[in-house]
């Protein structure tokens, strides 16, 4: 006779996800914390034992490359968890195929137990007839919004409003009105020395080599500097590294229409709201 498995035998992973545009949109509802409280209490309430929360903060639904969802997953591999909780289908994923995968045939495969609480999702009562549409409607959600996010960026674009987190070299973000670019009077020379060498004939090499010559910072030991990006690049390195200019770098302020008042958006595209991929479009196809 089989030997009923007593439910404080499970180890479950309470997994919490939060990315910005379902913040935007379900408030506190479905904060992380809220998340939490509702996964401990349904543990404390039916006798599982807590192995660890897994929580990806920021993070959207539409791909599964997430540090604490991976994390979780080399703990199924290592045998520590056999049973995932999640507050509802969607938190685990807003990707139909690959929540589908996960949920009929990954854990499955691994004897993993998986409970959505909201949605009445629990694979111990067999499969679920309605979790595939749900994971469907979780998609169009998404989809949805990033159609929405488009149209707004669009707007941005359209009014001539700088989106980059980052200025480029010679202006600053102005800390008084968003995506509006203001001269940066610590750096403005450099493309001004820039585009001066360009007009008497110099080459975008022979300008790079000359601003290394004369110790001239490029964009990236201000970025570093002002930003802490690309720490890596010169952190314990010999200091003439912080002089050196390419030609890439030349070749891109000069041809950075940012410095004639024009704007430039799309210049890439993402494949699919799904992927993080871009494709290069075509000058023609830029928006200016």
């Amino acid at each position: 006779m089989t030997q009923q498995i007593n439910k404080k035998h499970y180890k479950a992973a309470l997994y919490c996800r939060l990315s910005k545009d379902d913040d935007d949109r379900i408030g506190d509802s479905s904060s992380i914390q809220t998340q939490k409280s509702l996964l401990e209490r349904y543990c404390r309430e039916n006798g599982y034992l807590i192995h660890d929360f897994y929580v990806d903060d920021g993070y959207s639904g539409l791909n599964f490359d997430r540090p604490d969802f991976q994390r979780m997953i080399d703990d199924i591999e290592d045998g520590k968890i056999n049973c995932v909780i999640t507050k509802d289908l969607s938190r685990l994923g807003r990707n139909y195929i690959l929540t589908g995968q996960y949920t009929e045939i990954y854990f499955p495969s691994k004897n993993v137990r998986y409970i959505a609480i909201s949605d009445d999702v629990d694979s111990d009562k067999g499969e679920s007839d309605i979790a595939p549409f749900r994971n469907i409607l979780n998609e169009m959600v998404a989809r949805d919004t990033s159609k929405k996010v488009k149209s707004a960026m669009r707007v941005k674009f359209n009014n001539g409003e700088f989106i980059a987190p980052i200025a480029p070299i010679g202006y600053i973000i102005d800390p008084n009105r968003k995506n509006k670019l203001m001269i940066d009077e610590e750096t403005a020379w450099i493309p001004k020395k820039i585009f001066e060498l360009a007009a008497h004939g110099k080459g975008a090499g022979g300008i790079a080599r000359l601003l290394t010559a004369e110790k001239v910072p490029p964009p990236t030991w201000y970025r570093y500097n002002r930003y802490g990006e690309r720490a890596s690049k010169f952190e314990n390195q010999p200091e003439e590294i912080r002089w050196q200019w390419s030609f890439v770098s030349v070749r891109g302020i000069l041809d950075n229409e940012i410095y004639i008042g024009n704007t430039v958006h799309y210049k890439c595209q993402k494949v699919s709201f799904k992927s993080k991929k871009n494709r290069k479009r075509k000058a023609m196809e830029w928006d200016t």
